[in-house]
């Protein structure tokens, strides 16, 4: 373990004693509500847990530098936004399968070479979700875009010199996307 690590992990851990579901819809969503005992023995008995599928998201770069990007309405946002490509992690799937294919189905780019980048949790103490980033160097084109998503969705190759701009102008408000636009612009400084 690296000393950046053993600084801020802490041996006490909050103690799981019970967990019981609240609510679930398939395979899209559960809630949990736990009771966990703290380190100074404290007892919270009506702690909750938001589950979502574990995602992929690429940050997908061709080999004229520029960056795939999704214009595309999420709901959640409410409006039309730019977005990466990726999707919910199949169970039982591979995690970089996962980000192949949905970067295949989403833009029908493919090939290049892969890197994976830290994962993310959504939220510190809910967890919510897991975000796992790929980027993507010198994808080039395969095949028509397929992914039988509900929204509809318009491929955007922006130069990688604007991603940023883009990015702080609020053109991308997903958090997890903007995370990973920043860890993989990062990695490919390096």
């Amino acid at each position: 373990m690296d000393a950046a690590r053993q600084k801020v992990q802490n041996p006490q851990h909050w103690a799981l004693l019970n967990s019981n579901k609240v609510f679930e819809a398939s395979n899209r969503l559960r809630v949990m509500r736990q009771t966990v005992c703290l380190p100074d023995n404290r007892i919270v008995d009506d702690y909750y847990q938001i589950d979502l599928p574990s995602f992929a998201t690429v940050y997908a770069v061709t080999e004229e530098n520029e960056v795939l990007m999704l214009r595309q309405y999420k709901h959640g946002v409410g409006e039309v936004c730019l977005t990466l490509p990726g999707g919910q992690i199949d169970p039982g799937e591979d995690v970089e399968f996962s980000a192949r294919r949905e970067l295949l189905e989403e833009t029908g780019y493919g090939g290049g070479k892969w890197i994976a980048a830290p994962s993310l949790v959504l939220h510190g103490n809910q967890k919510i979700a897991t975000s796992y980033i790929f980027v993507a160097s010198h994808v080039i084109k395969l095949g028509e875009a397929n992914s039988g998503d509900l929204e509809e969705t318009a491929l955007v190759t922006v130069p990688r010199a604007e991603v940023r701009r883009f990015m702080m102008s609020g053109l991308t408000p997903i958090t997890s996307h903007v995370a990973a636009i920043g860890m993989a612009e990062m990695i490919l400084r390096d």
